[in-house]
């Protein structure tokens, strides 16, 4: 996470480089100070302004677009007494941020946000803590607003996770990956949160009870493909492979292919448009592999060209830790598609 230092004054350049000693980050004094300071909010995770919070505003307000996408902001006066928590508390961490500031200042973190205030979990950080997507996030105040009414939500998780310990906000309900199929009907009867990486077409519409859906990060794809293959075939036998299989495309986690197809520009592509990373597979890693007791099928013609009996299937069950293959190869014109989750 990359971390811009603004200053206007010695005393604020004191408490900069001290801030900066423990959380390492670049420094930027008065000298061309509201240009870069614009340029910065492009650039970089965190901006910790060591200022009147009125000059960050009026400097930043234009800039803003989205809490899922702008970076998280802090406001410090020179003498570190208090670190304000102003913009993308919870997805941009500005809250956990203002805090580690004020310990290392020795000052007060100022955190304003609701759910913080008074008590209650927020799915928000929750999502980003365990690296989920949020697949609807303007159902989030809603949900967040039946937690601050003091009612609880249904939550249909894979497995147990201690912030659902707590009876008085929240139902928790182990449903969702041992005993569903995403053919299953489910219809909560009150605003719920439903944790998988599967699609579930029968759920309440939001604009009925509010629903809010988060993507663990689970799913990692393994692709082959001819040599030259451009991205967009690629992106698409990718979707197709997820929407037969019933799972949400905000659940990959990366791509993964082998060191022959790294420099495949549509390989590359692909692994950007998803915005997950690119996994290179060692050879002598899938060559070790049991491959017939593990079910994958296999290609003389793949292991004349590449050296291996598997490209797609035997990268994506490696690049899950070896996980759950939950689908082999599917096959389309040049290319090849397998999944693979993570096992908890």
């Amino acid at each position: 996470m990359s971390t811009a230092y603004f200053y206007l004054t010695p005393e604020g350049e004191l408490l900069a480089r001290k801030l900066a000693a423990s959380h390492p980050g670049d420094l930027f004094g008065k000298d061309n100070f509201k240009d870069r300071l614009k340029e910065a909010f492009g650039r970089y995770d965190n901006l910790v302004c060591i200022m009147a919070t009125g000059i960050v505003v009026r400097l930043l307000a234009p800039l803003i677009v989205h809490k899922t996408s702008d970076p998280a902001v802090i406001v410090l006066d020179q003498k570190g007494r208090f670190a304000i928590s102003l913009l993308s508390g919870h997805l941009g961490g500005a809250n956990d941020l203002a805090r580690e500031m004020a310990r290392i200042s020795g000052g007060l973190p100022v955190i304003t946000t609701a759910t913080d205030v008074a008590g209650r979990l927020s799915f928000d950080t929750f999502a980003k803590e365990h690296h989920m997507a949020i697949e609807n996030i303007s159902v989030l105040k809603r949900i967040s607003g039946t937690l601050l009414e003091g009612n609880p939500v249904d939550v249909y998780a894979p497995s147990s996770y201690p912030e659902f310990d707590r009876e008085d906000l929240l139902r928790y309900h182990r449903t969702a990956r041992e005993t569903y199929e995403p053919e299953t009907p489910l219809t909560p009867e009150r605003p719920s949160v439903i944790i998988d990486e599967r699609i579930f077409p029968s759920v309440r519409a939001e604009t009925d009870i509010p629903v809010l859906k988060l993507r663990p990060r689970t799913i990692c794809a393994g692709i082959g493909c001819k040599r030259g293959m451009a991205g967009k075939p690629i992106i698409e036998a990718l979707l197709q492979t997820l929407e037969e299989e019933g799972i949400s495309p905000l659940s990959l986690k990366c791509l993964a292919t082998i060191p022959l197809k790294a420099d495949e520009p549509g390989i590359i592509e692909a692994a950007e448009y998803f915005h997950v990373p690119l996994v290179i597979i060692p050879p002598e890693d899938i060559k070790n592999l049991d491959i017939d007791s593990l079910g994958i099928a296999t290609s003389d013609f793949v292991a004349a060209n590449t050296g291996v009996l598997s490209v797609s299937t035997a990268s994506a069950y490696l690049a899950s830790g070896r996980g759950k293959i939950l689908r082999d190869k599917a096959k389309y014109k040049g290319i090849t598609v397998a999944l693979a989750m993570e096992c908890p």
